[in-house]
């Protein structure tokens, strides 16, 4: 009889080990096999985002030889020139034929975009449509990881213009960046009505 109990005890004991172990066993499946150490969630939603920016824009590294004007320059793109018109921008006209005279803050744009950008390593954006009627390649450039597109708005050197669907991603945020360099009525707002929807109106002088 006590070996009986005996043996039926030890069986007890092992069921229970059993029983025990796999219901750990079964937890540690339940939850992520991947020890939470390794991953951030934070840092895993940061790193998501930021690919999404990145897959979401169309790069090309460039090199600036000339700055034609504000809004217009000429690039070389894997040893190919070519000439590029910023988009969704638009400057007054410094070199423009129909024109007789440099436009009010024309000079300053220009002058502004050959100190930042000439001879300079630069990235453009490329948008939906990619050339314009003239063969330009239509873009947004980026210098030293700035959008110099909106650092013309910021320094009231131009006006948000040249806006034609589908190339239209960065438009709000453009117009939010004008209407704070009109409010601080610098560049090209600091002369009554001169920037206006349809272009630049130089006032008539008595």
């Amino acid at each position: 009889m006590s070996k009986m109990y005996l043996m039926k005890i030890c069986m007890a004991i092992i069921l229970l080990l059993g029983t025990v172990t796999g219901c750990t066993i079964v937890e540690q499946s339940a939850s992520d096999p991947v020890p939470a150490i390794t991953t951030s969630p934070e840092l895993k939603s940061d790193a998501t985002a930021k690919n999404t920016v990145e897959d979401n824009r169309r790069l090309l590294d460039a090199k600036v030889t000339r700055v034609v004007d504000g809004d217009t320059m000429k690039l070389t793109i894997d040893g190919k020139k070519e000439t590029i018109r910023l988009l969704l921008v638009d400057t007054p006209e410094s070199v423009n034929p129909n024109i007789p005279e440099p436009q009010p803050f024309s000079i300053e744009a220009s002058d502004y975009a050959k100190k930042m950008l000439t001879n300079k390593d630069v990235q453009i954006e490329l948008d939906v449509t990619e050339r314009d009627k003239y063969g330009r390649l239509l873009c947004y450039l980026y210098i030293d990881g700035k959008m110099f597109n909106e650092l013309l708005l910021e320094q009231g050197y131009a006006r948000v213009a040249y806006v034609f669907a589908p190339n239209t991603k960065y438009v709000d945020q453009f117009r939010a960046i004008q209407d704070k360099a009109r409010e601080q009525g610098i560049g090209i707002w600091s002369i009554e009505n001169y920037a206006q929807n349809n272009g630049f109106h130089v006032p008539k002088t008595k």
